[in-house]
């Protein structure tokens, strides 16, 4: 973490020094008399504005390579959506909606953003704030009027005091603070971070206003034991990625598609899809399961059991049983030629959050926000085991089109299974006897989706700053780190000839690459909303992918 900083000359002139240090958080630090004006000044500095389906603001927090990270109020942007921070300069910055990091137990987030310009950095108070001090409260509401135009605000007030810590508010000032200015900087009277502002509440008389702050002690106490996301370069659609493999290689030739069919469906979210023979399942955010025919896109039926949003759905090889996950923390296993619900498997204690069907159709896993994988008797409904390992919740979770894995697999004891987290890692588990194979390190990046290879040799694993890993699952190397999405890539699924990977995300776009030479073959736009879920036939010859707005596009090949 850098905390070695400096801000430059923002002050008035009668202010004798140019720059004020930034000390590390533990160090002792000599606190400056400022004016109130001064810290103003000071606070308009490292505002920013958050633009977006929420919005808010923010503070300027640190600063590794061109990536900044702003500190802001989680319910500043809990909603998901297209975001852009305003730097003081008036300068847009888009945001990786999936590189944003909440602080657990706070209304707390970090966003990043990059640029190559130089902003100044928030200065840290290193003591706790006493009540009876000076603060200031600054941010970027919205003005009265007709205009309602964002304006900078920055009000005088004083700490009155704490109060229980609820979302991790305790700091309570008596300052005037507007809608707008949640995630702006509470700053002492030497301009230094005290607090993040986020909540407002009216005593029993009206023309008395409570504000209060989450205080920064107790936000850099996480700070300090977590790593933030690198926000990757944008490379351009034309520029291939560069493989690990740098062998000489002809270029990949471009593959075409058109959209022939765009459907809509009444839910929100279309999370995930699993296509058959002649038809395919999507999973809805509206708690039901979608079947509509391939290629023309009617809906054939519609499946009801699940109480709350359908995160994941998984096809058996045969097209007999779908296999679906929910927030509801259950998985239902449907037989699809009646519609039934033939079993519900209950045991985690959170979402469900990815589901997959072995090949044989003899297991079914599971994934879940309880950090953990269940792996289930598909006939049965038996809970065979748990798996444990991951630190953070599981995405994603995948298995092996066939029985075994060379060298993984030794002894005849059965395929393997992927799973990818929150905590940045993929894990490779043996299916039968659950024991971990192999742990594949994603350099604290959020690991969103995995796929095998048709042969089993190779593992996708899509990643949440916008790349995509392709693995050689016998050993663990990094084979191609393919580049192009600007988002999180929620989605990859291989081509039955292993010799195409689909790639699906948040960027709105699908992207189709060569799995040899870890080419960009072409990218599929049109999208409305986020991606977030991928499939190609088994032919190669069709392409269905779906998202946000409830949108669902089938793409044939010309």
């Amino acid at each position: 973490m850098n905390y070695n900083r400096t801000i430059p000359a923002i002050l008035s002139a009668s202010i004798a020094l140019s720059t004020i240090a930034l000390l590390p958080f533990t160090s002792p630090q000599i606190a400056l008399a400022l004016t109130a004006d001064q810290v103003k000044t000071v606070a308009k500095a490292v505002t920013v504005r958050i633009e977006g389906p929420k919005g808010g603001s923010g503070v300027i927090l640190e600063k590794k390579g061109n990536t900044y990270y702003i500190l802001t109020n989680w319910h500043v942007v809990d909603q998901a959506g297209d975001y852009r921070v305003i730097t003081p300069d008036g300068k847009s910055h888009s945001v990786y909606y999936s590189l944003i990091r909440r602080s657990p137990g706070m209304d707390l987030a970090v966003v990043p953003f990059s640029s190559p310009e130089s902003y100044p950095l928030a200065q840290l108070a290193n003591s706790p704030a006493t009540a009876g001090k000076k603060a200031i409260v600054a941010g970027w509401p919205i003005s009265g009027g007709s205009l309602r135009q964002p304006i900078f605000l920055a009000t005088e007030g004083l700490l009155t005091g704490r109060q229980t810590a609820w979302n991790g508010y305790t700091l309570v000032y008596n300052n005037l603070v507007r809608a707008g200015m949640s995630g702006g900087p509470v700053l002492d009277d030497a301009g230094r971070l005290i607090a993040i502002n986020g909540i407002v509440k009216l005593e029993n008389n009206s023309d008395k206003i409570v504000a209060a702050g989450i205080e920064i002690n107790t936000f850099m106490k996480w700070r300090s034991t977590v790593s933030l996301p690198i926000v990757p370069e944008s490379p351009t659609a034309k520029t291939p990625s560069n493989p690990v493999n740098n062998s000489p290689r002809k270029p990949a030739s471009a593959i075409a598609f058109a959209a022939t069919n765009t459907l809509k469906t009444p839910s929100e979210v279309v999370s995930s899809i699993s296509l058959g023979f002649d038809y395919f399942a999507s999973g809805n955010s509206n708690g039901t399961i979608s079947v509509w025919n391939l290629p023309g896109g009617e809906l054939k039926s519609t499946l009801r059991g699940h109480t709350e949003s359908v995160n994941a759905v998984a096809m058996s090889a045969d097209g007999k049983i779908l296999a679906s996950g929910s927030d509801d923390k259950t998985i239902k296993i449907w037989n699809l030629e009646t519609g039934a619900v033939v079993r519900t498997l209950s045991g985690h204690s959170g979402a469900v959050s990815s589901v997959a069907v072995s090949s044989d159709g003899q297991f079914v896993a599971s994934g879940s926000w309880d950090k953990t994988i269940k792996v289930w008797n598909a006939k049965t409904g038996e809970l065979l085991r748990t798996l444990i390992g991951h630190s953070g919740l599981v995405n994603t979770v995948t298995i092996s089109p066939i029985a075994q894995i060379p060298p993984l697999s030794k002894g005849g004891l059965g395929g393997v299974l992927a799973s990818g987290s929150k905590d940045g890692s993929i894990r490779l588990w043996n299916l039968v006897n659950g024991q971990v194979i192999r742990t594949i390190s994603g350099k604290n990046l959020s690991v969103l989706s995995v796929a095998f290879s048709p042969d089993g040799k190779n593992l996708a694993a899509g990643n949440s700053n916008g790349t995509v890993g392709l693995w050689n699952a016998g050993n663990g190397q990094l084979i191609h780190r393919l580049s192009g999405h600007t988002d999180g890539v929620w989605s990859v699924a291989f081509s039955r000839d292993g010799s195409t990977l689909v790639s699906g995300s948040w960027d709105k776009s699908v992207r189709l690459w060569d799995v040899r030479s870890g080419d960009l073959r072409g990218t599929l736009s049109g999208h409305s909303g986020y991606v977030s879920a991928v499939a190609i036939s088994g032919d190669g010859k069709t392409i269905v992918s779906a998202g946000w707005l409830g949108e669902i596009k089938i793409w044939k090949r010309i």
